[in-house]
């Protein structure tokens, strides 16, 4: 092998390879990352179009008290944040992230509102069910991984009403449903994501991109390099140790450590599929995605006045909707707004999946889409060969059923969503990178986390 030119080469800018840059970099490596695109941060970015910030995929980080920014914190990736709170200092809202609105116009407050259109046994049940999901312990009641959330909620309700209530809660969560997310996991959202619910809930100043843009910063700061445009052809590995990558122009650039954050399936095809044993391949081959699509609408009217995020229980597609210039309106055009709906794909017939989520906004604020209104509208598929991400938070894909930061191969980890950890959405992220800062410094100060998470 060539001497190393670096102590590490990370493969993709996604937030979970600038923060494992960020990391390494602290701790006094040389870190190279290469990415593909021409610009970084993945689904954790913004594009500009006809003056609106539009999201690459990641609608909103969770603020002050998330993975996110408390691995930031640790790094000195400096973020500013727009809270409920201070929406609420303004005069603007109560301090709350969000709301349900019914498709015949009734709105309610999870938990708070007295009117609703569910009935007050209704109300009651539901209470009871987060309740529930909520309590340290719950005796005789399964709330284990191999249970859905769905089969838990029967436990308090019977109420198709209710149930789809929890979907629509856990599929802007998670993009998955009742069904098909696991009781514990549900748990682990609930206890992450309700705690943040109300006035400590923070939306990054000018949208996600802020995130990336504090940690290039740190990443530059302290001898970092980024290339952009760069194509990594395959990951050089002999006698099962990861010593550099090839690029697709034929330069070989040697490192100590490869760190891959550009998906499963593409860490099989550059590391090459004879590499790894037969027990990674199929757990990646059969890895249930999350297929979906943002309906991004750049609108001259709001759709809500006092909270940021909407609930859609009635629809057959959009689980939710949120708002990101209720926050901070310098992400849209001067008096615009922008929303992105959030619509889980239920069938393969594209077609039908998004003709549903536009009768779905259509029927829940009627008006809406006319073209009197509508600045653009940008329907963002994430599906096949590049769905929401490769390993759902699904059965067998929680926790430590995911992809272990450290391969089976010496000197090659993974990090990004689909790496070990639970929570909410891309805030699980972080979980995973301390596991591989762990195993590559051989330290445990990257550990500090929840107990709910490893």
């Amino acid at each position: 092998m060539s001497n190393p030119e670096y102590d590490a080469i990370i493969i993709g800018a996604g937030i979970g390879g600038l923060m494992t840059a960020a990391g390494l970099l602290k701790a006094g490596k040389k870190v190279l990352i290469l990415e593909k695109g021409t610009f970084i941060g993945g689904k954790y970015t913004e594009l500009d179009y006809k003056g609106y910030k539009v999201t690459t995929g990641s609608w909103t980080g969770m603020g002050k008290h998330s993975h996110i920014e408390r691995f930031c914190a640790e790094v000195g990736a400096k973020v500013e944040y727009i809270t409920l709170n201070d929406m609420k200092r303004k005069g603007i809202g109560e301090g709350i992230l969000g709301k349900v609105r019914f498709n015949n116009g009734k709105e309610m407050i999870p938990l708070l509102s007295e009117e609703s259109d569910l009935s007050t046994e209704e109300m009651y049940q539901f209470a009871k069910v987060m309740m529930g999901i909520s309590a340290k312990k719950l005796p005789e009641i399964d709330r284990s991984k191999n249970t859905s959330s769905r089969e838990f909620a029967e436990n308090f309700t019977k109420s198709e009403k209710v149930i789809r209530l929890l979907d629509s809660i856990i599929g802007v969560a998670s993009g998955l449903n009742a069904e098909t997310l696991p009781t514990s996991e549900f748990k682990v959202i609930t206890d992450e994501g309700f705690g943040l619910a109300f006035s400590k809930f923070g939306f990054c100043k000018g949208g996600v991109k802020g995130y990336i843009d504090a940690l290039e910063k740190v990443i530059k700061e302290n001898g970092g390099e980024i290339r952009t445009k760069t194509n990594v052809k395959k990951i050089i590995i002999d006698d099962n140790c990861a010593s550099g990558v090839e690029l697709s122009s034929g330069e070989a650039i040697y490192s100590n450590i490869v760190v891959h954050n550009a998906g499963a399936r593409r860490l099989l095809t550059l590391g090459g599929r004879k590499n790894f044993p037969s027990s990674l391949i199929k757990k990646i081959d059969g890895l249930v995605p999350i297929e979906c699509a943002a309906i991004i609408l750049g609108l001259k009217k709001p759709i809500s006045k006092d909270v940021p995020m909407i609930f859609s229980p009635d629809c057959e597609r959009v689980v939710g909707l949120f708002e990101p210039t209720f926050f901070d309106p310098s992400v849209a055009p001067p008096g615009r707004t922008m929303i992105d709906a959030f619509c889980p794909f239920k069938t393969n017939n594209l077609k039908k999946e998004i003709d549903l989520a536009i009768d779905d906004l259509q029927n829940l604020y009627p008006g809406i889409l006319d073209a009197s209104n509508v600045d653009f509208q940008q329907n963002m598929i994430f599906r096949k060969e590049t769905p929401a991400a490769e390993c759902a938070q699904t059965f067998n894909q929680t926790g430590n059923d995911r992809i272990d930061p450290k391969t089976p191969v010496d000197n090659l980890y993974f990090v990004g969503f689909d790496a070990h950890g639970s929570g909410v959405a891309g805030d699980l992220i972080p979980n995973g990178v301390r596991k591989a800062l762990n195993y590559i410094l051989n330290t445990e100060q990257w550990l500090k986390v929840s107990k709910n998470i490893l």
